[in-house]
């Protein structure tokens, strides 16, 4: 009875050893696998983030151009979006010069006007006309 219990313990044990070496080897695997998804998604994030950066600086130059071609100025540089013609609704030199003038004055007088919320909440409009410091 006894040598079958010892055998019995000795098929345990070996039992036991060979589930710990499984599942040390499945650990390896795993960790093996997970490095090259890891390296995998680094690479293919940069990648994306170079073709973020890319993007941005051409959007980035066409918003140029368009605020430029808006504002009546020639565009530079002949970008595939943009085209060389002026916009329908760009401002002539005599609109900018009278937006400019209105602007210095403005600026001049110190008018506060109201905000358009204050227009919507129901109080009179009120102009305040502010002193130069003496």
């Amino acid at each position: 009875m006894q040598d079958l219990f010892q055998n019995y313990v000795d098929d345990l044990r070996k039992l036991r050893d060979a589930f710990h070496q499984e599942l040390t080897d499945q650990a390896r695997e795993l960790s093996k696998a997970m490095g090259i998804y890891a390296r995998s998604n680094e690479a293919a994030l940069s990648s994306f983030m170079e073709k973020v950066a890319a993007r941005g600086a051409e959007l980035e130059t066409a918003a140029a151009a368009r605020l430029d071609q808006f504002r009546g100025l020639p565009v530079k540089g002949g970008l595939p979006n943009v085209s060389d013609r002026p916009l329908p609704h760009a401002p002539t030199s005599a609109d900018q010069e009278r937006v400019a003038a209105a602007a210095e004055r403005a600026f001049a007088d110190g008018l506060d006007v109201e905000s358009e919320g204050d227009r919507k909440s129901g109080r009179p409009m009120v102009l305040v006309k502010s002193n130069p410091a003496a």
